[in-house]
């Protein structure tokens, strides 16, 4: 039988004693609010938070991912037939985005899954194992993607790389420490920026924790390394920090540029 009451669906969901907990509270704060009664802030949001859990809503919410998946995917079409990604991680990839999707409802994250997904498939390198990097989206937080691309912008430039003399198989391309320890003063007056500490400059001491904190983190992802200095005054030293292949894959993945790709990735992935 269908059930046409909102109440009774949360009912069914969370069933307690009597009229159902959930029904109870609602009713009681629809009542509040009808009398003018302030009710403590965040109950609302509790309430529908427990609403969005319910079947319906569940569903409701996976069919919006898929048909915005398919709008997309519209838009790569043409390169199916020459993709490098194999199609079962393509495939792999939308059932595990699908199931995050609808237990988190989290519309960035939900921009950042499909545009992973679609990415891998226009992609000209092969992307392997994209279901970890679909992981890495659920679990990183908005300003892990903000360090990450912090550290693209500031460790990653065009003109970085200068082909060396002689023959290419005895003299590899490479990268100097110094590359990015001699941007460490910009590295964290521009991640502290990014993440809120408008007040960050070059001439007045502010604690580098914060931002030395989501580069550890993005550390433990795989997705960057801390460059080794010297020990650190604690908290106002510099840190130095790039991002790795995987981070660059990544940041690809959500449609960001990144530079010197072909210095680190081929047709079949990270050189």
């Amino acid at each position: 039988m269908a059930i046409d009451n909102p109440y009774d669906q949360i009912d069914q969901q969370y069933p307690k004693e009597a009229e159902g907990v959930i029904t109870a509270l609602t009713r009681t704060l629809e009542s509040a609010n009808d009398l003018g009664v302030p009710f403590p802030h965040g109950v609302g949001g509790l309430l529908a938070f427990m609403n969005s859990k319910t079947i319906n809503a569940r569903l409701e919410r996976a069919h919006a991912f898929i048909d915005q998946l398919v709008a997309d995917m519209q838009t790569v079409q043409g390169s199916v037939a020459t993709m490098r990604t194999e199609m079962d991680e393509v495939q792999g990839a939308m059932r595990i985005s699908v199931e995050y999707d609808v237990d988190q409802f989290n519309d960035k994250k939900r921009e950042r899954y499909i545009s992973a997904i679609t990415q891998s498939i226009s992609s000209e390198t092969k992307v392997t194992d994209l279901v970890s990097f679909i992981q890495d989206i659920e679990k990183l937080g908005e300003r892990d993607i903000i360090g990450l691309k912090v550290l693209n912008s500031v460790m990653n430039r065009n003109g970085d790389w200068q082909d060396p003399p002689g023959p290419p198989g005895l003299n590899v391309p490479r990268l100097h420490p110094n590359t990015f320890t001699t941007r460490a003063q910009e590295l964290v007056v521009t991640m502290a920026r990014a993440l809120g500490n408008t007040n960050a400059d070059d001439t007045h001491p502010f604690s580098r924790e914060e931002g030395l904190q989501v580069c550890l983190r993005l550390q433990g992802f795989g997705l960057a390394h801390i460059v080794s200095g010297d020990t650190r005054e604690v908290p106002i030293a510099n840190y130095c920090a790039r991002p790795t292949t995987r981070g660059m894959m990544l940041l690809r993945l959500l449609g960001e540029p990144v530079a010197n790709w072909n210095r680190y990735f081929g047709p079949d992935g990270a050189l």
